[in-house]
């Protein structure tokens, strides 16, 4: 009787003017991703969560927490994440930030938030379009040590990886189980399959020969939209991966997807960076030194078992250098403890270094 109880008056607290924090999605046309190979759209959804008090304090500049989606997920992602964010305000505090987030989706499922030939330029977009975007239409501070880029999967890896490539523009990076290759990442993970490599080499080879290539990688893509991704069996998720990872990393001037390293010894670099420049990045005082807070968590069991070991890898790392990179490991696989993480672990983080009291008002 009594979870009952709070069970509703939790479903009243969340449907009453007490919680009247609101969610704005707008479209936004792209010139950095409109000139891509794959077909990726480049009208793109910019998702902004603006707190209760954002209409009743018209001169208040807020923090704000860009939040990057995970692989394979559309924008579509914002909608849970802002009955989270609604579900932490009840319980504890309505937060005093904005959170803006974005996906990284495209016809292969994932652009991994860089910039290539094949997905399109979606660092670009982001630091330049994406970011300016917001500033403009919302009252976002930018202050760096008040800004702040988080994700999940291949969120997080964008998350960690633009914060490194831009360190003087964040204060703050959370990832939560982000893609981290360490020596051995790269064979440890799915990029190694056999079946799947032999079918990535096929493609390169017709995409090669072919005159109407959309048409061509339209038919291929086919097998990965929505849940057909998955529904298809291991060998199809790890060939639209390979694919995805492929075009995102090893490209070559006249090549939107680049040779598989396991057929060209030149080519292993660029396939093990990918991933493994994290390791680089955070153990280098250069991006250190510019950032004040940096967060991993990740799952002991994660299925993707080169994240668990390139995680707990920084983590070793980061300790022995007594560095700001705190590696938190959980119980758990890829997705355990998700929701709970945002609401238990990240929000209470952001509510704590992204502190109201720093907050200058406009004129």
């Amino acid at each position: 009787m009594t979870k009952l109880l709070s069970f509703f008056l939790l479903f009243a607290l969340l449907c009453s003017p007490f919680v009247n924090a609101k969610l704005e999605r707008h479209t936004y046309y792209s010139k950095s991703i409109e000139n891509n190979v794959i077909g990726t759209n480049p009208e793109r959804v910019i998702s902004v969560y603006l707190p209760a008090s954002y209409d009743d304090t018209p001169n208040k500049i807020y923090p704000v927490v860009y939040f990057l989606g995970a692989y394979s997920w559309s924008n579509d992602f914002a909608l849970p994440m802002e009955k989270r964010i609604d579900r932490f305000g009840v319980k504890n505090q309505p937060i005093e930030f904005i959170v803006v987030m974005l996906d990284g989706d495209t016809p292969l499922r994932g652009s991994f938030y860089v910039n290539s030939k094949a997905h399109g330029y979606f660092e670009d977009f982001i630091m330049s379009e994406a970011i300016p975007w917001v500033r403009s239409h919302f009252r976002v501070t930018q202050n760096p040590s008040l800004t702040a880029i988080a994700g999940y999967s291949m969120g997080g890896t964008g998350a960690l990886r633009l914060a490194a490539r831009y360190p003087t523009q964040f204060g703050h990076v959370y990832a939560l189980s982000p893609g981290v290759f360490n020596k051995t990442g790269l064979e440890d993970s799915f990029l190694s399959n056999k079946s799947a490599i032999e079918h990535y080499n096929t493609f390169r080879q017709h995409y090669a020969k072919v005159d109407d290539k959309l048409a061509f990688m339209s038919k291929e893509f086919a097998p990965f939209q929505g849940d057909k991704l998955w529904d298809n069996g291991d060998e199809n998720s790890d060939y639209a991966f390979i694919l995805a990872y492929g075009g995102a990393f090893a490209s070559r001037p006249n090549e939107a997807f680049g040779i598989h390293y396991s057929e060209e010894k030149g080519a292993y670099p660029k396939w093990q960076a990918g991933f493994g420049d994290i390791l680089t990045m955070y153990m280098s005082s250069s991006v250190l030194d510019n950032l004040n807070s940096v967060v991993i968590e990740v799952g002991d069991h994660d299925e993707f078992r080169w994240i668990t070991n390139g995680c707990v890898t920084l983590k070793v790392a980061s300790e022995e250098a007594d560095s700001i990179v705190k590696v938190n490991v959980f119980e758990g696989d890829h997705g355990d403890h998700f929701g709970q993480l945002i609401e238990q672990s990240m929000l209470p983080h952001f509510v704590k270094v992204l502190s109201q009291s720093t907050i200058t008002t406009s004129n």
